[in-house]
């Protein structure tokens, strides 16, 4: 009977603890943005992310998403806890950490990573929240080129004038860039991109490498296009959250684990899809051309800087890590986006 008691004993308190676990694992969902849906690279990525959430104390039931838009707003409406956006899209959110992929902002894949460590810092917490969201990874998404049905078109500023280029239709930025050049923007989601510039509705477009084969761009560049070897800026996916859903460290505990641990992995993958594109597409810019171009986005960053699209402080962040890695750029010493560095 003693026996009989102390088995009953000790399948109570294993049922017990075992609901204790349960209980202590919250459920939330998490809406999960990748052009290509469930079979995408960014949903791959977030299982690795939501299997690190099981020891903070989450289970987090993702739902893929094709159209970004509707995935922010099925966020804002509450019916997401969590939602994986690109860094644009963030903007509206939380306007510093969503200003990371500004035109022009960065170049390579070491600038990108000393940005992405500063927010994961404590001390950037307070700007990684706004309204309510808080950002609480971001990763990246790789270097933006400039894809053209003709190559010709890629041969100097001048030439676009004119042109049809397809653009994020929410983007203010883009749309600056376009106009500066005399160029004609055709709004369009990330999941529009490539199809209108691979049916002619468009001349050029912009996108990361990686989105080269989901999106089909061989179809437009080929046989008479190319791909301009410059770096337009970089591309960012980021995680948001409500913020009361989750508990208060969890934003900095996540920040910190996804720049630590999914930075490399991306860099991986990106640099191996650019360096799988066709070397035959690639047009090269020379050291004059290039130096106009960066000239045409500090003139727009400058502009947006007055119309307080993109966060300053984030401008500012951006402009001292340009001229860490190269001091001797005309833009260290001028006064645009809050004055010289230098």
């Amino acid at each position: 009977m003693k026996r009989f008691i102390a088995f009953g004993l000790i399948a109570t308190l294993l049922t017990a603890f075992t609901q204790l676990g349960a209980a202590a694992e919250r459920e939330r969902r998490a809406c999960v943005f990748d052009p290509v849906g469930a079979d995408g690279f960014v949903y791959e990525l977030f299982r690795d992310y939501a299997m690190q959430a099981h020891d903070w104390g989450y289970a987090l039931d993702a739902r893929a998403y094709t159209d970004e838009a509707v995935a922010a707003n099925d966020f804002k409406a509450g019916k997401c806890d969590m939602v994986v956006l690109s860094g644009v899209r963030t903007r509206a959110l939380v306007p510093f950490a969503g200003s990371l992929d500004m035109a022009g902002g960065l170049e390579d894949y070491a600038a990108l990573r000393r940005a992405i460590t500063a927010m994961a810092q404590p001390k950037a917490a307070s700007l990684m929240r706004a309204n309510g969201n808080e950002v609480v990874g971001v990763v990246p998404l790789g270097k933006v080129f400039l894809f053209a049905r003709d190559r010709q078109d890629l041969q100097g500023l001048d030439r676009l004038a004119g042109k049809r280029i397809a653009v994020l239709a929410y983007d203010r930025a883009s749309r600056a860039v376009v106009e500066t050049v005399g160029a004609s923007p055709v709004p369009a989601s990330i999941a529009k991109l490539g199809p209108l510039f691979n049916n002619g509705s468009a001349d050029l477009t912009y996108a990361p490498a990686i989105a080269y084969e989901p999106l089909e761009l061989e179809r437009g560049v080929t046989p008479n296009g190319g791909i301009a070897d410059f770096v337009l800026g970089t591309l960012s996916g980021q995680i948001v959250v409500h913020a009361d859903r989750f508990d208060a460290e969890f934003g900095q505990r996540s920040r910190r684990w996804v720049a630590d641990t999914l930075f490399d992995n991306m860099q991986v993958r990106l640099e191996k899809a650019e360096a799988d594109i066709p070397a035959s597409l690639w047009v090269p810019i020379n050291a004059e051309r290039s130096e106009r171009y960066r000239a045409m986005f500090r003139d727009v960053r400058e502009q947006l800087w007055n119309e307080q699209w993109y966060s300053h402080r984030m401008q500012r962040l951006l402009k001292k890590i340009r001229c860490a890695e190269a001091p001797g750029r005309a833009e260290c010493s001028l006064d645009s986006e809050g004055g010289p560095v230098y």
